[in-house]
């Protein structure tokens, strides 16, 4: 008697499978290497130009890399093309008593018969399980099936647009396009060498191995399969050689030297696949009987991989285009951003000074400063946008020419932040919200004060511990006509850090209480940059806020 737990480890062996998504990228192999390849049987591409002994070894081509074999014809069966699915539901039938109708799977709906004996067309009268209990088995199973084969939809799109060279292309629209055309174009292929399936096998960026990408009248798990590797492989070698390969019997004396990637199928036709006159892989043709294959045959396959080569190097070079123009603005924007942020230096004697800001987007709503004023005070400046957008780098450039032009007369810090508030108020009639913070030290005493609007935030730390001299608990700048900062007051000693920071960079540290503790232990080991050993720590974390912050050491 077959168990339900006996049954479900059946389940989980039939419907669960492993495989694997390689990116695709082809560097520029010179064909001569193939050639050498073919002569000295390596087939190892990866270094690009294939050493050799020292010298120039000539050999003639063996029967077995010959176009046509000449052996006598074999009648062979077709192909087993039973997918997993097709042996899961036989084994449900077989374990349960049970056979799911297809004609209620069509409507979206499970309906369940007794099973069917195949050898004696009789009903089976062993029923493991109750009819209830094999319903509710058969929809469950049918939703894994479901999900399996979005997936695998899924996947063959992905496959697509690794072919095309391409991160993402442009809509789902031009994905589903994209595959169509493809498809179309191996249906073609089969129909036009009345053969029976085609597939498409594309080098990995190291050019060792090749990833079946596509395919056509083969089980759809072909795509889930592990890759193959070049060496060895002669037909597609050979293919790569001559452009293209006809193999009349691959279960011949030579079969095996061939390494076709369908063994159960008795011949092939091989055409390699270019762009820009460059192998990027292979276009196999199978047949289920031995034949010997025409010129317009050959030439039918010809042209099919050419095709496809076509395809794949318009996507990839349509979709550059695009992000080219799309990042070309935002490429400039940023580039300025970088080269207008100062340098981590000793601002004065015994004070030394740095910046980070890092963003995941091309561009950044953020910005340090620091200068000496002229009446010999300190001056430290961090600012970030509430906007994440181009418009929040745009406000956060317009405040820091607002900030610079402030500066150069008598202020105290929440008159600097209500003027800037006045700039951006008066310059646009949209929300232009600000998170900023103006801090002054004097150089002689140590003695500071600020003022800070937004989510802004500081701490002081020394080899002993921290204490923090400022929270986000104010409103950002031009929220209203009136700024409402924070200020306070605080004493650096020597052997302290002042050290101003975003949320974001308090987010990549789990709280302000992690960055605190990282500045203590910075201290403590008498580091000369503790911002850089903070950045240090949080290099390996996930990008995904904006991370700026800006320190200053009294020695």
């Amino acid at each position: 008697m077959v168990t339900f737990k006996n049954f479900a480890g059946r389940l989980l062996q039939e419907i669960c499978g492993g495989g694997s998504i390689s990116l695709f990228a082809t560097g520029v192999h010179f064909k001569e290497n193939f050639k050498r390849a073919i002569a000295s049987g390596a087939g190892d591409l990866s270094a690009g130009l294939i050493p050799l002994s020292g010298c120039i070894v000539t050999k003639t081509i063996p029967d077995y890399l010959r176009l046509h074999g000449q052996t006598v014809p074999v009648l062979t069966e077709p192909p087993s093309q039973q997918s997993s699915l097709e042996a899961f539901w036989q084994s449900y039938s077989d374990v349960t008593g049970w056979r799911v109708d297809q004609k209620t799977l069509d409507r979206g709906e499970v309906g369940i018969l007794p099973a069917v004996n195949l050898q004696t067309s009789e009903m089976n009268s062993e029923i493991a399980v109750s009819k209830l209990s094999a319903t509710r088995l058969a929809e469950a199973a049918n939703g894994l099936v479901r999900e399996l084969e979005t997936n695998r939809e899924k996947i063959r799109q992905q496959e697509v647009e690794l072919a095309a060279r391409a991160p993402i292309l442009g809509t789902e629209a031009a994905r589903q396009t994209l595959s169509k055309q493809i498809d179309a174009i191996l249906q073609r292929a089969v129909t036009g060498t009345g053969c029976q399936a085609a597939a498409i096998y594309l080098l990995d960026e190291d050019t060792q191995q090749l990833h079946c990408r596509i395919s056509h009248g083969l089980p759809s798990n072909r795509i889930e399969q592990a890759p193959r590797s070049l060496r060895g492989s002669r037909g597609d070698l050979q293919a790569m050689v001559d452009r293209v390969v006809a193999i009349s019997d691959l279960k011949g004396q030579d079969s095996e030297t061939w390494g076709s990637p369908e063994p159960d199928y008795s011949s092939a036709i091989c055409a390699t696949i270019e762009s820009d006159g460059v192998p990027v892989g292979t276009l196999w043709i199978f047949n289920d009987q031995r034949k010997d294959f025409s010129v317009a045959e050959t030439t039918v396959a010809e042209l099919s991989a050419y095709e496809i080569g076509e395809r794949l190097r318009q996507a990839s070079s349509e979709k550059q285009q695009v992000q080219e123009l799309r990042n070309e603005p935002a490429q400039d924007l940023a580039q300025w951003q970088f080269e207008s942020l100062p340098v981590g230096s000793l601002v004065a004697s015994g004070w030394r000074v740095d910046g980070m800001l890092e963003s995941p987007r091309p561009w950044a709503k953020g910005w340090h400063l620091w200068d000496i004023l002229p009446d010999g005070t300190l001056m430290i400046v961090l600012a970030e946008a509430v906007d994440d957008s181009v418009k929040g780098a745009m406000t956060a450039a317009l405040a820091r020419a607002a900030v610079t032009a402030h500066t150069g007369y008598r202020h105290k810090p929440a008159d600097l932040l209500q003027r800037v508030s006045d700039t951006l108020w008066q310059s646009s009639t949209a929300e232009q919200l600000l998170s900023l913070l103006y801090a002054r030290i004097d150089p002689f005493s140590g003695e500071a004060e600020l003022a800070c609007a937004g989510s802004l935030q500081a701490v002081v730390g020394n080899r002993y511990g921290s204490r923090s001299v400022c929270t986000p608990v104010s409103d950002p700048l031009n929220t209203a006509i009136e700024v409402d900062p924070v200020v306070e007051s605080f004493h650096l000693q020597p052997g302290e850090t002042f050290l101003a920071y975003t949320s974001g960079l308090a987010q990549s540290f789990s709280g302000s209480a992690s960055i605190s503790h990282a500045l203590q232990d910075a201290m403590a080991a008498k580091d000369q940059n503790p911002l850089a050993r903070l950045r240090r720590q949080i290099a390996k974390n996930e990008l995904v806020h904006e991370r700026g912050a800006v320190s200053l050491l009294r020695e």
